[in-house]
């Protein structure tokens, strides 16, 4: 017998602001293993409700009171209207462009 479970996979925005270099750099690698960085404290992550609690749990073990971690879910239609200017980073459903030699 073969059960399928269906994940609901979301959209998500984690923004950042750490006081102290080396808990910056632990944040940093938390997110890197979750998302795709945007900018320099900005990660974009498709994933669901779980992955975020383990995420945002990590993350509290390491922040500090002086500390700042937002995480905003987007929703479909939200994502698809976003609006970007300047420098193109890649982000979620899209990939950087590698050359075979």
């Amino acid at each position: 017998m073969h059960i399928s479970i269906l994940v609901s996979m979301e959209t998500w925005l984690v923004i950042y602001d750490i006081r102290n270099e080396r808990r910056l750099h632990k944040i940093a690698k938390i997110m890197e293993r979750y998302g795709v960085r945007v900018q320099k404290s900005v990660f974009e992550m498709m994933c669901d409700e779980k992955a975020i609690t383990r995420m945002r749990n990590e993350a509290k073990s390491i922040l500090k009171e002086e500390d700042s971690l937002i995480i905003i879910n987007l929703c479909a239609q939200c994502w698809q209207k976003k609006i970007q200017y300047g420098v193109k980073t890649p982000g979620i459903g899209e990939y950087e462009k590698y050359k075979i030699l």
